[in-house]
């Protein structure tokens, strides 16, 4: 007690001091010896510094004076640390019954030194009415209102909290420093049985923390019982689990929940339960309840089916609050799927819906939300079975628990995406100064301007040409799915169609696993990191239920297939090498040998349909080899022009190199592509067309394959210079694909490559690589731009830390007896105990507002000054090591 409040104070710093041996309590040994001077107990309530003395009067080893005082050391010499049977008693039952681990167990015990938490129902609802100083209020609890128990996240914008007076009226460029980011998701292991009743188990708070307002909400749940589940784009399955799975007898079938989108902190009203799916329904009013009464410039929405859910959403909020599109304007509400999500949308989605090309948003992915159901899945088996009051205020426990431990560590964790994020762009604004540059001189200062206002253009309306846009590759392919699926639906209302499952899916499906096959084997043709490794098993298990699922559709369209396969190739049926899915063979038809084996073994139409799709993914694929070529074309003259020293070499050099492994993987595509046609139609004058494509066919409009005599003379220099061979498209300006040189060197015998036959007539020209280079233009400066918004947002939150500690401060301050609406009724000993309290609260915000300003200030400057491109900045050295204070810090760090 210092004369305001209870101060944390150690057993040893209170003065008390352990004798052990054989003496009686307040007994001193004359020979004693000190322990070490940190020497640490763990018990049943925490983790204790105590002062400890060993016996000298008596021979018995201090391992085993520990033991007698029922203490187990950790070390039998020199112990610094010891653990009491108590506790150790205590972790073995809780590991036998519920299975917890040291690790938690521990982590537990360290927390409850901190903060002292305790877990029955009521205890929980009573400590988060008093942290949100419910305690001191004149109205006491009555007076709570909607989510005002649940704790704030101090780095996002909190208007009258951490923002400065002028927030709304920032130029439009600066903008983007008080967005707010939310993400959202559902999440299907938090269900509940239909067990008790309300009456049984009653709701305390209803509301007031992190579950939105049930009674409201169910009201507006039963406006819509025969609503079904979002649709979506994804080839994720989660939108159909609530259909696969059996809810029957289930009150709860899941969670929907809404999170800060950058820092993981849950919001206020911001979970809900779900009765059937994931609805529109359910998912619009969690997100208007979390948001309501709340004044933001711009919110940016995180969510993976953000594509199906946008649609009619200013309708759709309008039933619920007719004010919600004056309160928030339709250029205020942005849509985004998560980074992780996006590459399983179709393609009209991966530009309109990525965070790569979205001004203002930094370097946000998205996938935080994911992070938290992680913690919270952990629950799922206790709250099953709980009633729905205890369950609410369990649940509203957790979600806030898992809150305070995100904060306790969140200035740390910024300060390291903010080291890393001034290095990632002081990295990119050089290369794309550089890059930019360069083109000014070749191009012209106006052409860069054309694509700059282009892309502005496509951010104000997506509607416009996307600059970011690849040429449609893969258009071939796409257009005959939807031709012969029209077909499919054609013969099924003539009723004429007796195929069991449609053809063209069963195709596709196994022409997208030969390409996912042959991504693998490039993959595992190299050594590979444990964490290279532990990802290629992640892929080879993905890919092994794709194969499960297509030979489910073998079955019913390839009905007699082992009739006409060896029983070796049976083995990849019956039996496959499941290590290795990349190995097994899918068996189209086109590899079922000749005409009558396929007609056995395929449902009347199916080769055909093969036929058609694989000819389409030729010309698919074709039109790949040339992109990749314009693109290497352009590349090469870029670094020869512009690039120079060792260190910007290497990296134009890894550049070229990732393009010629795309290259490469088109080529292959190709092949396989046109081996299919010619066995399914046989020789014939499309071969025209689409020839037979060898390695020397692959060059670029500028490029010419090497003579017999360079050839010769290139094999020998690679064989002398060994590991050093990657040198060689240096000065001679080899190109890595064998039998390609990039100098137009000998220009009477250069020919060019049957592949740019196909061409129309203005497309053959040297400068016809400007639209790849657009392309890469564009993605080198919104990349650029990203990782520039990333510096400042990260700044702005780290100044937004500092000052939501000291309103909350000052927040606590105002709720000292006597204050304005704070309640005066009270004893003396009563008012003692609040102002203690509050004087207790305050003081560790203060503290918390002083270390994240003392630690991250000098960190900011330099942030802001790197993006500001002063030169000649000295070098700062921060060691993220030394504060690193507990293991719960370092655990909250990894889980960030």
């Amino acid at each position: 007690w210092n004369g305001r409040w209870f101060e944390p104070r150690t057993l040893k710093d209170l003065g008390l001091v352990i004798q052990l041996g054989n003496h009686k309590p307040g007994e001193k040994c004359i020979f004693y010896t000190a322990a070490h001077s940190d020497f640490v107990v763990v018990h049943t309530n925490g983790v204790h510094n105590v002062t400890v003395w060993f016996c000298g009067c008596c021979e018995e080893e201090h391992r085993t004076q520990l033991l007698r005082t029922l203490w187990y050391p950790a070390t039998p010499m020199n112990p610094q640390t010891a653990t009491t049977f108590s506790c150790l008693r205590q972790f073995q039952h809780l590991n036998c019954q519920g299975k917890l681990p040291a690790y938690i167990y521990y982590t537990c015990l360290e927390i409850m030194t901190k903060s002292r938490q305790r877990i029955q129902p009521k205890w929980r609802h009573l400590k988060m009415c008093k942290r949100a100083g419910r305690g001191h209020a004149a109205n006491g609890l009555e007076g709570t209102s909607q989510g005002e128990l649940a704790l704030d996240c101090p780095a996002c914008p909190q208007p009258g909290k951490n923002l400065p007076d002028n927030w709304r009226d920032v130029p439009p460029e600066l903008a983007f420093l008080y967005i707010i980011f939310l993400a959202i998701d559902a999440n299907f292991r938090l269900h509940n049985r239909l067990v008790s009743t309300q009456y049984k188990s009653p709701l305390l708070g209803d509301g007031w923390a992190y579950l939105a307002p049930s009674v409201p909400y169910m009201e507006h749940i039963e406006k819509f019982v025969s609503q079904d589940n979002m649709s979506s784009c994804s080839g994720f399955a989660a939108m159909f689990l609530a259909n696969l799975r059996n809810v029957k007898g289930l009150r709860v079938s899941g969670v929907g929940g809404v999170c800060c989108g950058r820092h993981r902190v849950w919001r206020k009203n911001g979970l809900g339960d779900l009765q059937k799916g994931e609805r529109y329904c359910n998912i619009d009013y969690i997100f208007w309840a979390t948001v309501n009464g709340e004044e933001h410039l711009i919110i940016v929405i995180s969510y993976d089916i953000s594509c199906q859910w946008s649609r009619n959403f200013w309708e759709r909020m309008s039933e619920i609050d007719p004010h919600f599109d004056v309160k928030f304007t339709r250029t205020g509400v942005r849509f985004m799927v998560p980074k992780f999500h996006l590459r399983a949308h179709q393609s009209s989605c991966h530009f309109k819906y990525a965070f790569d090309y979205a001004s203002g948003c930094g370097e946000t992915h998205g996938e935080v939300i994911e992070e938290g159901w992680a913690q919270s899945n952990k629950a799922a088996g206790q709250t099953k079975e709980m009633g729905l009051g205890t369950r609410a205020m369990t649940l509203d426990d957790i979600f806030g628990f898992a809150n305070w431990l995100n904060i306790e560590n969140l200035d740390r964790v910024i300060a390291k995406r903010l080291v890393n994020a001034v290095k990632e762009f002081d990295e990119h604004e050089r290369d794309f100064t550089q890059f930019d540059q360069g083109l000014e001189k070749n191009l012209g200062r106006d052409v860069l301007d054309e694509w700059k206002i282009m892309i502005e253009k496509w951010e104000e309306d997506h509607d416009n040409e996307c600059p970011y846009e690849d040429s449609e590759q893969g258009r071939c392919i796409f257009l005959l799915q939807l031709e012969l699926i029209g077909e499919e639906k054609a013969m099924l209302s003539a009723g004429t169609s007796g195929y069991a499952s449609s053809p063209c899916v069963f195709v596709v499906e196994g022409i997208e696993l030969q390409e996912a096959h042959l991504e693998l084997f490039l993959v595992t043709n190299k050594y590979l990191t444990p964490t290279q490794q532990l990802e290629l098993e992640k892929r080879r298990s993905a890919l092994l239920k794709r194969i499960n699922r297509f030979r489910s559709l073998q079955s019913m369209l390839m009905p007699r297939l082992s009739d006409v396969l060896s029983p070796e190739d049976m083995k990849h049926i019956d039996n496959p090498d499941t290590s290795h899915p990349e190995k097994i063979r899918l068996f189209l038809p086109s590899e079922c040998g000749t005409i009558s084996a396929r007609n056995q073994a395929c449902v009347a139409g199916l080769p055909m349909v093969e036929c058609r799709l694989r000819e389409a993914e030729a010309l698919d694929s074709l039109e790949g080899v040339r992109e990749g070529l314009r693109a290497r074309t352009a590349a090469t003259r870029f670094k020869i022009q512009n690039i120079t020293g060792q260190v910007d070499s290497t990296r134009a050099g890894g550049v070229l190199r990732q393009i010629d492994i795309r290259i490469h993987s088109r080529k292959i595509r190709y092949r396989l592509a046109r081996d299919a046609l010619l066995i399914l139609r046989g020789h014939g004058t499309w071969e025209e067309k689409l020839k037979l494509l060898k390695d020397e066919d692959v060059r670029g409009l500028n490029e010419r394959a090497l003579t017999k005599e360079e050839q010769a003379e290139r094999e020998l220099r690679i064989k002398r210079l060994g590991a050093h061979a990657s040198h060689l498209d240096g000065d001679d300006e080899y190109l890595v694909a064998q039998g390609v040189v990039a100098r137009v060197r000998g220009e009477k015998n250069r020919k060019l490559s049957w592949i740019w036959y196909t061409l129309k007539e203005g497309e053959i020209s040297e400068d016809d690589p400007q639209f790849p280079i657009r392309v890469e233009w564009c993605k080198a400066r919104a990349r650029m731009l990203r990782w520039k918004e990333e510096v400042l947002l990260l700044t702005e939150e780290l100044r937004r830390m500092s000052h939501y500690a000291v309103w909350k401060a000052e927040w606590w301050l105002e709720k000292m007896v006597g204050k304005e609406n704070i309640r005066d009724d009270v004893s003396a000993e009563f008012e003692e105990g609040l102002n203690a309290y509050s004087w207790q609260q305050a003081k560790f915000q203060e503290e918390r507002a002083v270390r994240i300003r003392d630690r991250w200030n000098q960190l900011g400057a330099h942030a802001k000054a790197v993006v500001d491109r002063i030169p000649t900045l000295p070098t700062l050295y921060i060691d993220f090591e030394d504060l690193d204070t507990t293991e719960v810090s370092r655990k909250a760090e990894e889980d960030m």
